[in-house]
């Protein structure tokens, strides 16, 4: 190999009814060789509990394993704002911009050179949030999510 490593990908994430698994496929995990897994969990992995906006005893615990950069922590401002507060156009706005927080470590590893983020209300509780990466002005990824607002013991789920 000429000094670049191709990516391999991360396991490929499915959502199930209970939160989620992982897809065996032809007896091996299943790769996701996009990103979506690594924006997912940006957006849903460590503790909902850690806000990001202090230094405090609720970060995730694989943020404290030795080794570990300020890039490959996970924060969860996003969850932290919809499970944490509730919907209004502000905290709706408040979720987008935590959204692009959790997903800055994208442009930060040279990956991409923009993150699109929208949200919006859908029904009592549901928000849906639309994520769109772009490198050099072409799309790297789009997902949408959608998560029930303060009830996260429902789950989300990309759509």
């Amino acid at each position: 190999m000429s000094g670049a490593q191709e990516f391999e990908g991360d396991i490929l994430l499915v959502d199930t009814p209970d939160g989620g698994d992982i897809r065996i496929e032809n007896g091996t995990f299943a790769r996701d060789r996009a990103c979506s897994t690594a924006i997912y969990l940006s957006l849903f992995g460590g503790n909902k509990d850690d806000s990001g906006k202090v230094k405090n005893k609720n970060t995730w615990w694989g943020n404290t394993l030795g080794g570990v950069s300020e890039n490959e922590k996970l924060v969860s401002r996003f969850q932290a704002v919809i499970f944490g507060t509730p919907m209004t156009t502000k905290t709706i706005l408040e979720a987008e911009d935590a959204a692009r927080l959790d997903l800055q470590w994208i442009i930060e590893e040279g990956i991409a050179d923009a993150i699109e983020v929208s949200g919006e209300a859908r029904g009592r509780n549901q928000f849906l949030l639309y994520v769109h990466i772009l490198a050099n002005g072409a799309s790297v990824a789009k997902e949408r999510f959608i998560a029930f607002w303060e009830a996260g013991v429902y789950g989300t789920g990309r759509i």
